[in-house]
């Protein structure tokens, strides 16, 4: 299995530029809260891995 060491396309977009780490923090802990009720779509855990490597590239 191979592990990405960059955030993906969708995570570096514009979309993020107008994000602060807040919206982020706040977005990672939603999909969280939706995993830990069960709903562990594959795209939700790419969402999470995306903003956590988004977040550790601005330094938290």
């Amino acid at each position: 299995m191979r592990f990405r060491n960059s955030a993906s396309a969708a995570a570096s977009a514009d979309l993020n530029k107008g994000r602060t780490s807040d919206d982020l923090r706040r977005e990672y802990d939603l999909i969280t809260r939706e995993r830990d009720g069960g709903h562990n779509a594959l795209s939700a855990i790419n969402a999470q891995n995306d903003i956590a490597r988004e977040l550790e590239r601005r330094g938290r």
